[in-house]
């Protein structure tokens, strides 16, 4: 099971370009895929869920976070 982390966001000074979560290779965020990896989800909503955006779970950290984080462990799809 992945953790639930609160991620400081990056400033745009900080943030090296084009290095975010939504183009690295670890990055799941497919509704289905959401569905079968958090359990009851589709009980309260569903993984297309407006609310949701681009969220989705770092596969090489196991967290959930926005599409628009990153870290030093990215790689490009």
């Amino acid at each position: 099971m992945f953790n639930l982390l609160v991620r400081r966001k990056a400033t745009a000074q900080e943030q090296p370009a084009g290095m975010r979560c939504i183009r690295c290779a670890h990055f799941r965020n497919s509704p289905d895929y959401l569905e079968r990896e958090i359990k009851g989800l589709n009980t309260l909503s569903s993984g297309y869920a407006s609310v949701r955006k681009d969220d989705g779970i770092c596969l090489k950290n196991d967290v959930y976070l926005s599409a628009h984080d990153w870290c030093e462990k990215f790689e490009t799809r």
